[in-house]
């Protein structure tokens, strides 16, 4: 990288923001920061008060001292379908310009409403004619111009748009390689909020993704509904911070939390178990959890003893010279953005 990209992440609470230069050998975040968004101002993903969001857009901007207005921005809600579809082989220029008229069949949007884009996983030979296995995006069209035209209220112009699991790849993805068992495949879990992101690659290459409506909001509202406490309340207990004249404790807290996250747990294990079912010789070697919802305490342990594979924290700033004091929130809370400020993927 010659000069530096900026990497936008619209999340449900906040919006953050990663400014990433150096070399492709040895990037570094140059900065970072992130303003907390009101409520309600996005829901599952989606912009539901463009005004606030650009406002807090600009915060962002005087906040983290953001110079360049250009930004890569990434989206994953359930307003995309991400699809593996097999197609007749073509140069890459000519599938880009037939993709409408061959897709229509594999996604539920109509093709005139639909943003289209790929990913080419492999290329085989079938009955004598060469074929593509792709990986197919399909977002909703309204909702992609929603996320750029506020960006663009906030005086910032939009150059690239990602698929946000396609992000977390090139941030947190198969980069240990003395840890990580190259033979098999890799899964990448992003637990937001509202909406939770399931990548599973092999070797930087996506094979898999898959969406949830549900993130660490939904263990916050178990313990607020089950203990009778507000839901700033909940946060604190499940936190581990004991709120003064609460009827609950933080143990209350945390019995709630514990039983909410195993049944969330065991939505994500579904999801891997679906791929893993579609997919010969699928063998997911290890996972890694980003996203704030994922700092819940004992959730990476609840999730490698159901999902019985070697569990991890993801860590962007690994191989990413951060030359500041970012702790493990921020690293968990950074992983889309930086992703995103990372060339790569989807065009």
């Amino acid at each position: 990288m010659s000069r530096t990209r900026i990497g936008l992440d619209v999340g449900s609470t906040a919006v953050r923001a990663a400014e990433v230069g150096g070399s492709a050998d040895d990037p570094s975040l140059v900065r970072a920061a992130q303003v907390e968004l009101p409520p309600g101002a996005v829901e599952n993903g989606e912009i539901r008060d463009p005004h606030a969001v650009a406002e807090a857009l600009k915060e962002l901007w005087r906040k983290g001292g953001f110079k360049a207005k250009q930004v890569h921005m990434g989206v994953g809600n359930q307003r995309v379908v991400v699809r593996e579809i097999v197609l007749p082989w073509l140069p890459e220029k000519e599938l880009k310009e037939s993709l409408p008229f061959q897709v229509q069949e594999f996604i539920p949007i109509p093709v005139e409403e639909a943003v289209l884009d790929f990913d080419v996983l492999d290329e085989f030979d079938h009955e004598g004619g060469k074929m593509l296995r792709v990986l197919l995006v399909a977002a909703q069209r309204p909702m992609v111009e929603q996320v750029v035209n506020v960006a663009q209220q906030a005086k910032l112009e939009p150059v690239g748009l990602d698929l946000v699991a396609f992000a977390l790849v090139r941030s947190v993805g198969g980069r240990d390689a003395a840890v990580f068992d190259a033979s098999g495949e890799e899964a990448v879990i992003d637990v937001g909020a509202e909406i939770t992101s399931i990548v599973v690659h092999e070797g930087g290459v996506p094979k898999f993704v898959r969406i949830l409506p549900t993130g660490g909001s939904d263990i916050t509202n178990a313990v607020s509904r089950a203990l009778g406490v507000s839901v700033e309340e909940a946060e604190a207990l499940k936190a581990g911070e004991p709120v003064e004249g609460s009827p609950a404790s933080v143990e209350d807290a945390r019995r709630v939390a514990g039983g909410r996250a195993a049944s969330f747990v065991d939505e994500i294990r579904s999801s891997l178990e679906f791929y893993a079912a579609q997919t010969p010789g699928a063998r997911i070697t290890r996972v890694l959890v980003t996203g704030g919802g994922s700092r819940l305490e004992g959730f990476r342990e609840l999730m490698q003893e159901r999902l019985m594979i070697p569990v991890e924290r993801g860590r962007p700033f690994e191989n990413l010279e951060t030359g500041k004091d970012l702790d493990e929130e921020a690293e968990a809370l950074l992983a889309v953005a930086i992703g995103l400020a990372i060339p790569g993927g989807i065009r």
